[in-house]
Protein backbone atom coordinates (compact mmCIF):
# COMPACT_ATOMS: atom_id res chain seq x y z
CA UNK A 1 0.00 0.00 0.00
CA UNK A 2 2.83 2.38 0.93
CA UNK A 3 4.64 1.64 -2.37
CA UNK A 4 1.48 2.30 -4.40
CA UNK A 5 0.79 5.55 -2.58
CA UNK A 6 4.38 6.71 -3.03
CA UNK A 7 4.29 5.87 -6.73
CA UNK A 8 1.06 7.85 -7.22
CA UNK A 9 2.52 10.79 -5.30
CA UNK A 10 5.67 10.73 -7.44
CA UNK A 11 3.63 10.71 -10.66
CA UNK A 12 1.54 13.67 -9.43
CA UNK A 13 4.58 15.73 -8.48
CA UNK A 14 6.43 14.98 -11.70
CA UNK A 15 3.34 16.00 -13.67
CA UNK A 16 2.97 19.28 -11.74
CA UNK A 17 6.60 20.26 -12.12
CA UNK A 18 7.06 19.12 -15.71
CA UNK A 19 3.80 20.18 -17.32
CA UNK A 20 5.47 23.35 -18.68
CA UNK A 21 6.85 23.37 -22.22
CA UNK A 22 10.38 23.54 -20.87
CA UNK A 23 11.12 20.36 -18.93
CA UNK A 24 13.32 20.99 -15.91
CA UNK A 25 14.96 18.70 -13.45
CA UNK A 26 13.92 19.04 -9.85
CA UNK A 27 15.40 18.47 -6.44
CA UNK A 28 14.10 17.70 -2.96
CA UNK A 29 15.13 20.13 -0.23
CA UNK A 30 15.61 18.82 3.31
CA UNK A 31 15.31 20.62 6.66
CA UNK A 32 19.09 21.07 7.08
CA UNK A 33 19.26 23.29 3.99
CA UNK A 34 16.26 25.36 5.04
CA UNK A 35 17.62 25.84 8.57
CA UNK A 36 21.01 26.77 7.12
CA UNK A 37 19.38 29.60 5.17
CA UNK A 38 21.81 30.03 2.27
CA UNK A 39 19.44 28.38 -0.23
CA UNK A 40 17.67 31.74 -0.67
CA UNK A 41 20.87 33.50 -1.73
CA UNK A 42 21.84 30.60 -4.02
CA UNK A 43 18.44 30.77 -5.74
CA UNK A 44 18.51 34.58 -5.98
CA UNK A 45 21.99 34.46 -7.54
CA UNK A 46 20.62 32.00 -10.15
CA UNK A 47 23.18 29.32 -9.31
CA UNK A 48 20.35 26.79 -9.17
CA UNK A 49 18.37 25.89 -12.28
CA UNK A 50 16.25 23.17 -10.67
CA UNK A 51 12.63 23.21 -9.58
CA UNK A 52 12.36 22.50 -5.86
CA UNK A 53 10.22 20.14 -3.81
CA UNK A 54 9.77 20.45 -0.05
CA UNK A 55 8.08 17.36 1.45
CA UNK A 56 5.22 18.19 3.80
CA UNK A 57 6.84 16.19 6.61
CA UNK A 58 9.85 18.52 6.42
CA UNK A 59 7.57 21.51 6.98
CA UNK A 60 5.86 19.66 9.85
CA UNK A 61 9.25 18.92 11.39
CA UNK A 62 10.24 22.60 11.20
CA UNK A 63 6.96 23.68 12.79
CA UNK A 64 7.52 21.22 15.62
CA UNK A 65 11.09 22.45 16.21
CA UNK A 66 9.86 26.07 16.13
CA UNK A 67 8.14 25.33 19.45
CA UNK A 68 11.29 23.83 21.00
CA UNK A 69 12.65 25.00 24.34
CA UNK A 70 16.09 25.21 22.70
CA UNK A 71 16.42 28.88 21.72
CA UNK A 72 18.92 28.27 18.89
CA UNK A 73 16.91 25.44 17.32
CA UNK A 74 13.70 27.42 17.68
CA UNK A 75 15.27 30.43 15.99
CA UNK A 76 16.70 28.40 13.11
CA UNK A 77 13.43 26.58 12.44
CA UNK A 78 11.50 29.85 12.46
CA UNK A 79 14.00 31.28 9.97
CA UNK A 80 13.58 28.12 7.85
CA UNK A 81 9.80 28.63 7.73
CA UNK A 82 10.40 32.23 6.71
CA UNK A 83 12.75 31.06 3.95
CA UNK A 84 10.08 28.69 2.60
CA UNK A 85 7.74 31.68 2.36
CA UNK A 86 10.39 33.71 0.49
CA UNK A 87 11.08 30.87 -1.93
CA UNK A 88 7.37 30.48 -2.65
CA UNK A 89 7.19 34.18 -3.54
CA UNK A 90 10.31 34.06 -5.72
CA UNK A 91 9.94 34.36 -9.50
CA UNK A 92 13.37 32.78 -9.97
CA UNK A 93 12.45 29.26 -8.86
CA UNK A 94 9.40 27.00 -9.10
CA UNK A 95 8.75 25.38 -5.72
CA UNK A 96 6.11 22.92 -4.48
CA UNK A 97 5.30 21.67 -0.99
CA UNK A 98 4.29 18.06 -1.52
CA UNK A 99 1.66 16.90 0.96
CA UNK A 100 2.34 13.24 1.53
CA UNK A 101 0.91 10.88 4.10
CA UNK A 102 3.72 8.35 4.19
CA UNK A 103 2.32 5.69 6.48
CA UNK A 104 5.37 3.50 6.06
CA UNK A 105 7.09 5.27 8.95
CA UNK A 106 10.86 5.49 9.16
CA UNK A 107 13.28 8.37 9.33
CA UNK A 108 12.77 11.52 7.28
CA UNK A 109 16.05 10.81 5.45
CA UNK A 110 14.77 7.41 4.30
CA UNK A 111 11.52 8.96 3.04
CA UNK A 112 13.45 11.64 1.14
CA UNK A 113 15.76 9.07 -0.46
CA UNK A 114 12.85 6.79 -1.44
CA UNK A 115 10.94 9.67 -2.96
CA UNK A 116 13.99 11.00 -4.83
CA UNK A 117 14.84 7.57 -6.19
CA UNK A 118 11.32 6.94 -7.48
CA UNK A 119 10.97 10.45 -8.92
CA UNK A 120 14.48 10.43 -10.42
CA UNK A 121 15.14 13.66 -8.54
CA UNK A 122 18.21 15.11 -6.88
CA UNK A 123 18.49 15.94 -3.17
CA UNK A 124 19.80 19.25 -1.82
CA UNK A 125 21.19 18.92 1.70
CA UNK A 126 24.01 19.80 4.05
CA UNK A 127 23.39 16.72 6.18
CA UNK A 128 26.43 14.49 5.73
CA UNK A 129 24.61 11.31 6.83
CA UNK A 130 21.86 11.88 4.27
CA UNK A 131 24.56 12.63 1.69
CA UNK A 132 26.24 9.27 2.34
CA UNK A 133 23.00 7.25 2.44
CA UNK A 134 21.61 8.77 -0.75
CA UNK A 135 24.89 8.18 -2.60
CA UNK A 136 24.73 4.49 -1.70
CA UNK A 137 21.31 4.28 -3.38
CA UNK A 138 22.52 6.03 -6.51
CA UNK A 139 20.64 9.28 -5.80
CA UNK A 140 22.50 12.41 -6.89
CA UNK A 141 23.08 14.82 -3.99
CA UNK A 142 23.93 18.51 -4.09
CA UNK A 143 25.69 19.38 -0.84
CA UNK A 144 25.66 23.09 -0.04
CA UNK A 145 28.95 22.72 1.83
CA UNK A 146 30.56 21.44 -1.38
CA UNK A 147 29.37 24.55 -3.22
CA UNK A 148 30.71 26.75 -0.43
CA UNK A 149 34.10 25.01 -0.59
CA UNK A 150 34.21 25.52 -4.37
CA UNK A 151 33.69 29.29 -4.19
CA UNK A 152 35.45 29.95 -0.90
CA UNK A 153 38.59 32.17 -1.18
CA UNK A 154 41.71 30.05 -0.98
CA UNK A 155 44.12 30.69 1.86
CA UNK A 156 47.69 30.00 0.84
CA UNK A 157 50.32 28.80 3.32
CA UNK A 158 52.14 31.83 4.69
CA UNK A 159 49.17 34.21 4.53
CA UNK A 160 48.31 36.03 7.74
CA UNK A 161 44.86 36.37 9.30
CA UNK A 162 43.53 37.87 12.53
CA UNK A 163 41.16 35.79 14.64
CA UNK A 164 39.62 35.74 18.11
CA UNK A 165 40.28 32.40 19.87
CA UNK A 166 37.25 31.25 21.86
CA UNK A 167 37.92 27.73 23.18
CA UNK A 168 40.43 24.93 23.43
CA UNK A 169 40.61 22.02 21.01
CA UNK A 170 40.45 18.29 21.61
CA UNK A 171 44.11 18.26 20.56
CA UNK A 172 46.61 19.33 23.20
CA UNK A 173 47.76 22.99 23.11
CA UNK A 174 45.45 23.91 20.19
CA UNK A 175 42.74 26.59 20.35
CA UNK A 176 39.78 27.30 18.10
CA UNK A 177 38.39 30.49 16.62
CA UNK A 178 35.87 31.33 13.89
CA UNK A 179 35.65 33.63 10.90
CA UNK A 180 32.43 35.63 10.44
CA UNK A 181 31.05 32.88 8.17
CA UNK A 182 31.61 30.30 10.96
CA UNK A 183 34.69 28.77 9.32
CA UNK A 184 36.70 26.94 11.99
CA UNK A 185 40.26 28.14 12.55
CA UNK A 186 42.62 25.95 14.55
CA UNK A 187 45.61 27.70 16.16
CA UNK A 188 48.63 25.57 17.00
CA UNK A 189 49.93 26.31 20.50
CA UNK A 190 46.99 28.65 21.01
CA UNK A 191 45.67 27.31 24.30
CA UNK A 192 47.24 30.14 26.32
CA UNK A 193 45.66 32.76 24.03
CA UNK A 194 42.00 31.78 24.48
CA UNK A 195 39.87 34.93 24.80
CA UNK A 196 42.37 37.03 22.86
CA UNK A 197 42.76 38.31 19.30
CA UNK A 198 45.82 36.85 17.59
CA UNK A 199 47.48 36.93 14.17
CA UNK A 200 47.99 33.52 12.59
CA UNK A 201 50.18 32.39 9.74
CA UNK A 202 48.16 29.92 7.65
CA UNK A 203 49.77 26.49 7.39
CA UNK A 204 47.04 24.44 5.70
CA UNK A 205 43.32 24.13 4.98
CA UNK A 206 40.93 21.20 4.88
CA UNK A 207 37.68 21.16 2.87
CA UNK A 208 35.12 18.41 3.48
CA UNK A 209 31.40 17.83 2.93
CA UNK A 210 30.85 18.87 6.54
CA UNK A 211 32.59 22.22 6.13
CA UNK A 212 36.06 23.73 6.09
CA UNK A 213 38.85 24.02 8.65
CA UNK A 214 41.82 26.40 8.49
CA UNK A 215 45.05 25.67 10.41
CA UNK A 216 47.63 28.21 11.44
CA UNK A 217 50.42 29.14 13.85
CA UNK A 218 50.46 32.17 16.12
CA UNK A 219 52.99 34.83 15.16
CA UNK A 220 55.48 35.85 17.77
Amino acid sequence: MFIVFLALAVVSVVFLLRRKKTVKEFAIVDSSVLMDGRICDIVSAKFLSLDLIIPSFVVDELKHISESLDKVQRSRSQRALSIIDKLQKSDVVNIKIVKLNLNGGGEASVKIIDFAKNAKAKIITKNFDLYKKASLYGVEVLNINDLEAAVYPLFLPGEKVRVHLVKDSAQQYQAIGYFDDKTIIVAENGKNFIGKNVVLTITSAMFTSTGKIIFGKILG
